[in-house]
């Protein structure tokens, strides 16, 4: 399948894209991949831009392993609400300090069913009967019987 956009280099090219005016610039800077050097750059040394490097569509894995152990809740609330992100992220996530980040946790598609477990008895009552709604949902782990 071929890029949607042409790869972005560096930082300073990943930033000039998100801060522009244009939609094309700025829709870029959410979708073109990056070298991994260039994503550790951005998060290491731009904690202002973290938010947007979750947003990206191509953010790697590793990146976003990094980005839930931001001390901005909207970072990990980001990476929460990707579709693509990893059950084992989900699952570091049930502990957020931020209800905003465990609400995702609880009704994501690719939560672990240990970790919506863990949230029926959230201290936020939206939470807590988010998880207990899809629980009672899930999928039994039980093969059927036979007849």
């Amino acid at each position: 399948m071929k890029d949607r956009f042409p790869a972005i280099t560096s930082v300073e090219e990943f930033i000039r894209l998100r801060e522009s005016d244009e939609p094309m610039e700025y829709n870029r800077s959410a979708g073109a991949t990056m070298p991994l050097a260039v994503w550790w750059d951005l998060v290491h040394n731009h904690p202002d831009m973290r938010f947007w490097a979750a947003h990206n569509r191509t953010v790697p894995l590793e990146i976003l392993a990094e980005l839930i152990k931001d001390s901005d809740w909207r970072v990990r609330d980001r990476v929460a609400s990707k579709r693509n992100c990893p059950p084992e992220l989900l699952e570091q996530l049930v502990d957020d300090p931020h209800d905003s980040v465990r609400r995702l946790v609880a009704g994501h598609p690719r939560s672990p069913r240990s970790a919506v477990a863990r949230l029926i008895d959230d201290p936020w009552p939206v939470i807590a009967q988010e998880a207990r709604a899809r629980l009672a949902k899930w999928p039994s782990a039980e093969p059927s019987e036979p007849s």
